[in-house]
């Protein structure tokens, strides 16, 4: 497997590169460091921890608020890289964002516990080291800190939207009708009302759980389904206008729903998604980019595009050149995770992670990194060999699920709550509901967060897990450097020069929908001459799409150099870094002869 590789030195006939890093990949765990990952933090613990490794490491984390949320907290934004911030701007990055959606905690666990684990182990381990020298890190934990901190509030409460007061029943009152802690347990559940005009009947295998009535069956719904509290203005409505707001994953550009109550009045309308958009737009070395949230890309590869759209008409799927990228990350992802087969993935409008893709063209993964489905496969995969052991007798089948297969996933999903986290569900109580006189009313059903985010006793594998895919994510961004130079003297002055830029990285230099969308510029090599000296070539030379995986593209010119005895040069790809290098022209005699050679000569060669 590749290492990361960092900038080629071209110097006089010679040139090297560092080692490269084959630790990232086969060793995931050794750049991790120590996991801390027990708890989730609040918005001031979070802020903390950031600030003890920026002072831990001044010359690597660099930290910058992106903006300020409606409730008065910062989004704060890492870069981790060493070098001057120009530097840091010029090499292959990656972006990772959590917490975009409110009731994403583990996704900002997951992001902090990385970036402490890198900084933790580099002065001990110089492969880390060299990652950070060579490539930047954008880290933007949470990026709605108002509605994670519903989970450290009482009572409480899960959102996936901002604190901004929105009108979401369109009544011209803003947050007039949201939940409350009728039993005063601490904690907004759920309510279920026995009621002839609800559309649920209970699951006639597990009471606790509701299944909507089926009329083909002969079925009429007795139940009611809300959340827990009050319709406090009176419009026989429940909780259709709480408190906040807009999810962040639904308020970008791209696929827009204008209409959804959640969505926003326009795209980017919030100061926390419009602060992340222009930073991206600032960056435009990002490569890369990762969100943890509830869509997910990585755990089923996305639909490809067909055919070419054609002028005029936007890509709504991945185009089919880049597919593969997508393919091979998401088997990386799975494998990682421990995962044999794919399982659903997931997508809404307006998520950032699209909006990375099909405007930004850029590679952009989702994950969504926890939940009851996911764990679930995982433990089945695990034990599926155990058990085709033990026994060869086909497996009992209950034939009341071959008569109904309502709800067996969420009955499955309950009973590992029950074997797990049984403090998970909370057990359905009566309650006289002045809403409902006369109307049996029970509150219960699943707490806050727990079906979005593992108990934190399983934060720390989850941590190790995802540690391990993020450092081998880097590993894939593409990195150029010279294969090959040569240099051969003409006679009168006249030299011939021809340089083989390589992509010693996994992904390309620009995605084929990066070349469709103009976001992503070609790579290009400047040649340090006056436009007259040349005559072959330009100075400024374009270059097509180096692939990954040692791809390779040359570029020659023909010069007339009468009094110079060097020749700089530079290649600059926004995605893949920028190297710069020299010819000597004095030593063009015995430079072919050695060039030819330089593949196998590194640094790190004991010969």
């Amino acid at each position: 497997m590749r290492g990361v590789r960092v900038a080629w030195k071209v110097t006089r006939s010679t040139y090297s590169r560092w080692r490269p890093i084959p630790a990232l990949l086969f060793l995931g765990l050794s750049v991790v460091g120590p996991v801390r990952a027990g708890t989730y933090d609040s918005h001031e613990a979070l802020a903390k921890r950031l600030a003890a490794l920026g002072k831990k490491a001044s010359d690597a984390v660099h930290l910058r608020s992106l903006a300020e949320s409606p409730g008065g907290r910062q989004i704060w934004l890492a870069e981790l890289g060493t070098g001057t911030e120009a530097e840091r701007k010029t090499r292959p990055a990656m972006l990772v964002v959590a917490g975009i959606e409110g009731n994403d905690l583990v996704g900002s666990a997951l992001i902090l516990s990385w970036i402490e684990g890198l900084i933790e182990t580099r002065r001990d381990d110089p492969n880390v080291a060299q990652l950070l020298a060579t490539t930047t890190i954008y880290a933007v934990p949470r990026l709605n800190p108002d509605a994670a901190e519903l989970y450290f509030d009482k009572p409480k409460r899960e959102t996936l939207v901002n604190g901004k007061p929105v009108d979401e029943d369109h009544d011209a009152l803003v947050d007039e009708d949201g939940p409350e802690d009728l039993n005063g347990d601490g904690l907004i559940t759920s309510m279920r009302v026995e009621d002839e005009e609800g559309q649920y009947i209970l699951d006639p295998q597990e009471n606790r759980l509701l299944i909507e009535a089926d009329p083909a069956k002969g079925e009429s719904g007795r139940w009611r389904y809300l959340t827990e509290g009050m319709d406090n203005d009176h419009d026989e409505l429940w909780n259709e206008d709480g408190p906040g707001g807009v999810n962040f994953n639904r308020n970008f550009p791209f696929d827009h729903d204008f209409y959804a109550v959640d969505s926003g009045v326009h795209p980017v309308s919030e100061a926390e998604t419009r602060a992340l958009a222009d930073f991206i737009v600032a960056h435009p070395n990002i490569g890369l980019a990762l969100t943890y949230g509830t869509a997910d890309n990585l755990l089923e590869t996305p639909e490809e595009a067909k055919k070419d759209p054609g002028r005029g008409e936007p890509l709504t799927a991945i185009d089919e050149e880049d597919v593969s990228c997508y393919e091979a990350l998401g088997e990386l992802y799975r494998e990682t995770l421990g995962l044999e087969k794919q399982q659903d993935g997931a997508s809404e409008p307006g998520t950032f992670s699209d909006w990375m893709y099909f405007h930004r063209g850029r590679l952009s993964l989702a994950a969504r990194p926890w939940s009851p489905k996911l764990a679930m496969a995982l433990a089945e995969d695990e034990d599926k060999s155990e058990s085709e052991e033990t026994s060869d007798e086909p497996e009992a089948k209950d034939k009341r699920n071959d008569e109904d297969e309502r709800g067996k996933e969420e009955r499955e999903q309950l009973t590992w709550f029950d074997e797990q986290v049984p403090e998970a569900f909370q057990p359905w109580q009566a309650f006289e509901h002045p809403d409902f006189p006369g109307q049996r009313v029970e509150i219960g059903g699943y707490v806050p967060f727990a079906l979005t985010n593992p108990p934190e006793s399983l934060l720390e594998g989850q941590a190790e897990v995802h540690g391990r895919f993020l450092t081998e994510l880097v590993d894939r961004l593409p990195r150029i450097g010279p294969r090959r130079v040569k240099c051969a003297h003409l006679g009168e002055s006249i030299f011939e020069i021809e340089i083989h830029i390589e992509n010693t990285g996994f992904l390309p230099t620009v995605l084929a929908h990066g070349e469709r969308t103009r976001e992503v510029h070609a790579t290009r090599v400047v040649l340090n001459v006056r436009p007259e000296q040349i005559l072959s070539g330009t100075r400024i030379t374009y270059l097509p799409v180096i692939e990954g995986s040692g791809g390779a593209v040359e570029a020659r010119w023909t010069i007339h150099a009468p009094d110079q005895s060097e020749i700089h040069f530079q290649v600059v790809s926004m995605l893949a870094g920028t190297v710069e290098g020299m010819i000597d022209l004095r030593d063009t005699g015995n430079y072919a002869r050695q060039a030819s050679s330089v593949r196998a000569t590194r640094d790190d060669d004991p010969r």
